[in-house]
Order: C-alpha cells, then structure tokens, then sequence
C-alpha cells in the first residue's frame, strides 16, 4: 500500500510539472532580430483611412463544398516618396506656387488590427479539411489587401485629402525657404504627374514646369 500511494504521488507530481510547463510554453514570446528599413530622403505621408474588410472562400467537389471566412479591420496610408521627381514653378512676385508632385502609393503591407480578426469555417459533409482550408485562405489575405489598396476604388477617393496634404507641405516650405511674407495670401496649387489633362496657371508654358 505504501508503495502504491509512493507511486501515485510521484505520478500526480510529474503530472503538475508537465501542465505547468505546457502553460509556461504557452505564454512565450519569441523575437526575432530586428532589422531596421530606411527610406533614402524619408517619405510623406498624404492621408489613409481604416475600413472592415470581409474576405470569402469556397472549394466544392462531390464530397461537398468547404467554406471560410474572415473578417478584419484593415488600414491603408498613402505616400510620397520625397526623392522622387516634383516639377514646380515658383512665381515670387505674385506668391504662387505651381506643383506637380509624385502620384502617391499605399504603404505596404496593408497593417490589420489583431483584435478585430473574427475567422469562420466548415467542412464540406465528406471533406473533413477545414482547418487547412482556413489557413489557405489567411495566406491570400496580403495579396488581396494590396489590390485593394492599388485599385482605383480606393486612390481616388483619398486624393482631395492627398493634395490638401501636400498643397500644406508645400506653403510651409515656400514660406520658409523663399521668404515669402507672412501677411500675404499665398496661392498653392497641386496636381499629381498621374492625373490626365493638367492646366497651367496663367501666362506660362510647360517648359516652366520642368527641370
């Protein structure tokens, strides 16, 4: 009897150990070494915005159709890389600035918001791949968020906010550098080198706009 009740000790106590360790693995946190990304001359950022987006797959066969879901909280910012190529015609005597600044791209990876992510999934009645059919579609997520991002949909609705953005940028700049009066009302006009049909301000020609 002792050495039964000896036995069952030892036993609850390895028992112990090992669900503590289970747990303490589960609370681990490992880093991996930290690589820093510089962008040459910096960036501006023009405007972002955040939105839910709803993501949906379907693999049918004769034993059935596997569905998954996932739905998160997806944000998009935009930016200029100031290196890139700017065309300006600064007029000093009439403090107008005429800007044709780099068309503006989304930061990527599109950042998601852990804790929003809600996932859904089931197996089709004979399929049994659930699981595997969820995860599939969490490694297309990227892809699809930077088409969305690219789209037409989503730049045009943000570039009344970019040019405001960096029609801002601008004035600061021409204050400071050209000295221009405090007490003057300034003109400060922006056009991206994507946008068709640009104008030009009155009494000037293209080759003012170029380097």
């Amino acid at each position: 009897m002792k050495l039964l009740a000896l036995t069952i000790i030892i036993t609850l106590g390895f028992l112990a150990v090992c669900a503590d360790s289970f747990k303490n693995t589960g609370k681990t946190a490992l880093h991996a070494e930290l690589v820093p990304l510089r962008t040459p001359g910096g960036m501006l950022e023009t405007h972002g915005f955040t939105r839910t987006e709803t993501f949906h797959k379907d693999t049918g066969s004769f034993f059935g159709t596997t569905s998954s879901e996932i739905r998160l909280s997806a944000t998009y910012r935009y930016q200029i890389e100031l290196r890139s190529k700017w065309n300006l015609y600064i007029d000093d005597t009439r403090h107008l600035a005429f800007v044709i600044a780099p068309a503006f791209h989304p930061q990527l990876p599109i950042a998601v918001d852990s804790r929003s992510v809600f996932e859904w999934t089931e197996s089709g009645w004979g399929r049994f791949n659930k699981w595997e059919h969820l995860q599939a579609l969490h490694r297309e997520i990227s892809g699809h968020l930077e088409t969305l991002a690219q789209s037409k949909e989503y730049i045009e609705p943000g570039r009344k906010s970019a040019r405001i953005t960096v029609e801002e940028f601008v004035l600061d700049w021409v204050t400071k550098q050209r000295g221009w009066p405090k007490d003057v009302q300034p003109f400060v006009k922006v056009y991206f080198d994507d946008e068709p049909d640009i104008p030009l301000p009155e009494k000037t020609v293209m080759k003012d706009f170029l380097p």
